[in-house]
């Protein structure tokens, strides 16, 4: 068996001769917690919906349980859960008819943890669909998926409607489910203070690709800003191989890279007759500087 749950190699797909995705590699490690960045228009619900089976590649290779998502029996589809960034729940039902019905496509569906998160989420089990409020609708959707018990969870925007205290309590509710069974969990969000909360690697999208994927603590220690300053000659000629960001005044100059080597900088100030500062990121700080243009 793989160490990776999710596997692709060079993937690919375009709607109407734009390329949405394109070069797309990515490796998933099983049980692991794995936060999907980008922004709008990045790309991530194409990749998403290519790694649950709703859209077919137009080139390249994916792999997820060790097959093709376009391919999967019924049986593989048990054990992926998905919630969509646009979910759409049936308005007339009843939050506990909604729950007893999607139960029976399940053979592992966990009753208990159902009572448990409606009780958590305070939800009303008797109200429609429709008498909940955006957020509480996303909670039941949230619910569904977690209560199939799956082995991957794939969320694109699980808390984008909800409250403070309703996102800490999601959270909490997805690193119990690896804290029990050991599974594997994949969200994309916009709400980066929750993804450095809870996620143990990451990956950016930027233009259809991978723009980067690495566990979140090595990205952090490894991805500094510094500000070059008093140069002896101005800024004029001063660059920085591979640098993620460059941004020159005549008189300093940020610079976001990627430091693994304690010598780099006073290499640097050396060569341009400069002094600097290094500043510690954070992930948001992190994702602003890698997606942003220069």
């Amino acid at each position: 068996m793989s160490e990776f749950i999710i596997e692709t190699r060079n993937l690919s797909r375009a709607f109407n001769g734009t390329q949405a995705v394109r070069d797309f590699n990515l490796r998933v490690r099983r049980g692991s917690i794995y936060g999907f960045l980008g922004r709008n228009g990045a790309g991530k619900t194409t990749a998403i919906k290519l790694l649950v089976g709703l859209l077919r590649v137009d080139a390249g290779e994916v792999r997820v349980l060790g097959k093709d998502p376009w391919d999967f029996t019924v049986e593989d589809r048990q054990r992926v859960g998905y919630l969509s960034e646009k979910q759409t729940l049936m308005p007339g039902m009843r939050v506990d008819a909604l729950i007893e019905f999607t139960s029976t496509f399940y053979p592992n569906w966990d009753g208990t943890m159902c009572e448990r998160v409606l009780q958590r989420f305070k939800l009303d089990p008797k109200k429609r669909i429709k008498e909940l409020s955006g957020g509480q609708q996303r909670q039941v959707g949230f619910l569904l998926a977690l209560a199939q018990r799956p082995d991957l969870l794939i969320l694109d925007e699980p808390a984008a409607s909800l409250d403070a205290v309703a996102r800490r309590e999601f959270l909490e509710e997805v690193l119990a489910l690896l804290r029990e069974e050991g599974k594997t969990v994949l969200f994309s969000s916009h709400i980066l203070s929750d993804v450095e909360r809870i996620a143990d690697e990451i990956g950016i999208m930027a233009g259809g690709t991978l723009k980067l994927s690495e566990p979140l603590d090595r990205l952090k220690e490894t991805v500094k800003q510094v500000r070059f300053h008093s140069f002896a000659s101005g800024t004029d000629g001063f660059t920085v191989p591979d640098a993620f960001r460059l941004a020159k005044t005549p008189t300093e100059a940020l610079v976001t890279l990627r430091l693994t080597d304690e010598t780099t900088l006073p290499k640097l100030a050396a060569q341009h007759r400069c002094q600097f500062e290094v500043c510690h990121l954070g992930l948001e700080d992190i994702f602003i500087e890698l997606v942003r243009e220069s």
